[in-house]
């Protein structure tokens, strides 16, 4: 398959440009052939080689036939000059003046997908001369003998998108892009793919962003139908919608493109601690953990006289100062993670909650907390870490 212009093709450059001049004749030669997306227009990428003692002008015409020989499409070009020694053509540089389709199907897949549909085909292009004469070039025939070739187009199938699944909502902020490869090209090994990943705004469709958006991911030259968010490149963020594409190439040539996806990273959730409330109704002999800023949660019976209970504050394993203990605070506040909210009021029992605050609290200490209530008393324990 000759996709780009090969070392070969230079050396017939070079070989024409020094031995055509001397044989005096003009010589043709096609420099590429997309064998898996080829169009009418390929067959204008040509070599022309004037080895005649002036520049003239010409117009090329030419034929694509199928494997039956049946004629699918004639053309001729506008005028070109063909200067002396090689002249390098391409569609970007000589157009079609007009052209003539034979096998309509053919001229209708060609434009709707911009490729032949896969077959066998000959192409022949030549050059007539725009004067009988050639310019008073020295060619003997207005006409140069047409070149002609046998190529196989081989229409690759669809590069497909796998992970992240379209409309996908996915927790991880650094995903894995994977894809599958077009055939027959799979096992080239020029083929390389370009990735290009956008964030997907409000009201967006992904064609949109895809076109407008700066890129987050635009990595060409993949070699394989994977790839890990890139380490240097920021992770994505959580509770956004990002739109991806892929596209295949053989060297530098476009093969293939995979269909617009999209997905959402998922917004991610706070976590709530489920809080653990002691019951001071029960004795506990348990020396509770727990560290200085954070909050200790009791449960209580209430009071048939509606009293809040009086609290009692020692220090174990320090100085023995019985303290009466204030804060200690009757808990109003609704927390959406305290499961036991409704079983505590259903069951008639008061919330109460102390802070343990560092400015009272010291670290490694052993604390015991009296509760006097309903002409009764319980005691609970806790140790302050850091």
């Amino acid at each position: 398959m000759n996709i780009h212009l090969t070392l070969k093709t230079c050396l017939i450059l070079m070989t024409f440009f020094i031995f055509g001049k001397a044989n005096a004749q003009i010589n043709l030669e096609f420099t590429s052939v997309n064998e898996y997306a080829f169009n009418t227009k390929q067959a204008l990428n040509l070599i022309v080689t004037n080895g005649t003692t002036k520049s003239f002008n010409v117009i090329f015409n030419g034929k694509i036939s199928d494997a039956n020989g049946q004629k699918i499409v004639e053309f001729k070009t506008h005028e070109a000059i063909l200067n002396l020694g090689a002249t390098l053509f391409s569609p970007q540089t000589i157009a079609f003046s007009e052209t003539q389709y034979y096998n309509n199907d053919i001229a209708e897949i060609e434009a709707s997908s911009g490729t032949y549909p896969s077959g066998n085909y000959s192409i022949c292009v030549w050059a007539t001369c725009t004067t009988p004469d050639c310019n008073g070039s020295g060619a003997s025939v207005s006409t140069i003998e047409p070149k002609c070739i046998q190529v196989h187009i081989e229409n690759p199938t669809p590069l497909i998108l796998t992970t992240p699944e379209n409309e996908a909502e996915i927790e991880s902020t650094r995903p894995l892009y994977s894809w599958i490869p077009p055939s027959p090209v799979a096992g080239s090994a020029s083929l390389n793919y370009t990735l290009i990943l956008v964030e997907l705004l409000e009201g967006q469709s992904k064609t949109d962003a895809l076109t407008q958006n700066r890129p987050l991911i635009e990595l060409e030259g993949i070699g394989n139908p994977a790839l890990i968010h890139p380490s240097d490149i920021p992770e994505l963020e959580n509770g956004k919608w990002y739109a991806w594409q892929v596209q295949a190439f053989v060297g530098k040539t476009p093969i293939a493109k995979s269909e617009q996806w999209k997905f959402k990273v998922k917004k991610k959730e706070e976590k709530k601690e489920a809080y653990r409330y002691f019951n001071l109704n029960e004795v506990n002999t348990e020396i509770i953990k727990i560290k200085r800023g954070e909050r200790l949660f009791f449960m209580i019976q209430n009071d048939m006289s509606n009293r809040d209970p009086e609290f009692i504050l020692r220090i174990l394993n320090g100085k023995m100062v019985l303290v009466k203990f204030e804060r200690v605070i009757k808990d109003s506040i609704t927390l959406e993670h305290d499961k036991y909210s409704d079983q505590l009021n259903s069951n008639g029992l008061s919330k109460y909650t102390l802070l343990i605050d560092p400015l009272i609290f010291d670290t490694f200490k052993i604390y015991e907390l009296t509760a006097i209530f309903n002409n009764r008393q319980n005691i609970f324990r806790f140790e302050i870490t850091e």
